[in-house]
């Protein structure tokens, strides 16, 4: 009876947390103009090979099928979802596309990380342009918010700026750089004496290491972070400035943060990402950039691309409580047992009016059908008795003020609605 290690159920509890962020993210796409979508759960293993290479292997579930073909589970949506506009030639541009699905990864399971989990994710394909980042980060934060993260942290930072620096301040080119690059990802799992001695022995100086750690340091303010980087001379800081100064006209709360260095094979300039400072535990939240090469890869150049994505069993740890639209209209019918007919008709109306409604399926006694109502936390329940029924009426009681009120059936939905 137990689940394969990393696999878990949602119990309900779970499932309202989960609902309400899907509605969310669907509400964001709408407002943003994004179309929902699904790429397949199943794709050629070479298909998702394009963006890792083929060590995705060892974080990722595949396998040949009867006809010997080498496939596997999708490990993000990102990849489907580039497969599936690259094949669109016809599609204008840019194309805006939103998915929110379940993914598969053969990691290490721990706290708020699982072998199957959900994710949303949105991706904007053929602008180079500046304000598609901006956008990106944008919805990001007002996706957050509307969940019910009340100040999510947003971290903005370019690959291109860490990447110039390297290669003015110590000379070095190719590999040497990415390596270096590869140093600020793992500030915050070693120490500095740990990370100067991993890359002394690559060959890199002890002096190296510091100044690329100390520039990682940069973080705060636009405004701030910005002087910092003019007085580098790096040119690159041109595209985080008009980023920045879009982020301000949107009214979108970010720091800026030249330790972001995310998918560093991956990422070509902008990166971000979303974390709640109420949970440091949990790391990042959501996170993107702007990914102008992986179109290349099927085929598209003309495809720049940029988007983010956030994991929804994180996000669900994140909300202590669900907060739910419905708390305030939903009911629960209490009946006496002759009167079970009439209310699952009272039940049945206030369900077509759009209103929740539960009743007792257990045939008990109205005061113990009142017992679990109070229990259940409703804040209203509709008693339905024979003498007030024959009358047109039913009573309806608020559970939390302990009171009582005779409403005709004409009225119910009016007044429950209301």
């Amino acid at each position: 009876m137990s689940l394969p290690r990393g696999l878990r159920d949602y119990s309900p509890q779970d499932a309202e947390k989960f609902e309400l962020i899907r509605n969310e993210f669907v509400r964001a796409c709408s407002l943003y103009g994004f179309k929902m979508m699904e790429p397949s759960p199943l794709e050629m293993l070479e298909t998702l090979e394009a963006k890792s290479g083929p060590q995705i292997r060892d974080e990722i579930y595949y396998f040949k099928d009867k006809g010997g073909r080498d496939l596997g589970l999708r490990f993000d949506l990102t990849v489907g979802m580039t497969r599936y506009v690259c094949s669109d030639r016809s599609a204008p541009l840019p194309v805006k596309l939103a998915a929110f699905a379940g993914v598969f990864r053969y990691d290490e399971p721990q706290h708020g990380r699982y072998r199957w989990f959900y994710q949303w994710d949105v991706e904007c394909y053929g602008s180079a342009h500046i304000e598609a980042d901006a956008e990106m980060i944008s919805f990001t934060s007002q996706l957050l918010k509307s969940c019910g993260l009340e100040k999510p942290v947003l971290k903005v930072g370019d690959k291109g700026i860490v990447q110039e620096y390297i290669e003015k301040s110590t000379r070095r080119s190719g590999d040497a750089v990415v390596e270096l690059m590869r140093l600020l990802d793992k500030v915050d799992k070693r120490t500095k004496e740990q990370l100067t001695s991993e890359y002394t022995q690559k060959g890199f100086t002890a002096d190296e290491v510091d100044s690329v750690l100390k520039f990682g340091e940069l973080e705060g303010s636009a405004r701030e972070v910005i002087s910092r980087v003019r007085e580098q001379g790096l040119k690159s800081v041109e595209r985080l400035e008009e980023l920045s100064s879009m982020l301000k006209s949107t009214k979108t709360d970010f720091n800026l943060s030249l330790r972001i260095v995310r998918g560093i094979d991956y990422y070509t300039s902008t990166v971000f990402e979303a974390f709640d400072p109420s949970r440091p535990d949990l790391g990042s939240i959501a996170g993107g950039g702007r990914f102008d090469n992986l179109a290349k890869i099927f085929g598209r150049d003309d495809l720049p691309a940029t988007g983010v994505a956030g994991g929804v069993e994180r996000l669900m740890l994140a909300l202590r409580e669900a907060p739910s639209t419905e708390t305030e209209r939903k009911v629960y019918i209490a009946c006496t047992t002759d009167m079970i007919r009439e209310a699952m008709g009272i039940a049945s109306n206030l369900r077509i009016n759009g209103i929740p409604a539960l009743m007792d399926l257990q045939r008990r006694s109205l005061s113990k059908q009142l017992e679990v109502a109070s229990k259940q936390g409703y804040r209203r329940v509709v008693i339905v008795g024979p003498k007030e029924y024959s009358s047109g009426n039913v009573v309806v009681r608020n559970m939390e003020e302990r009171t009582e009120s005779t409403v005709p059936l004409s009225n119910l939905v009016r007044e429950i609605g209301g």
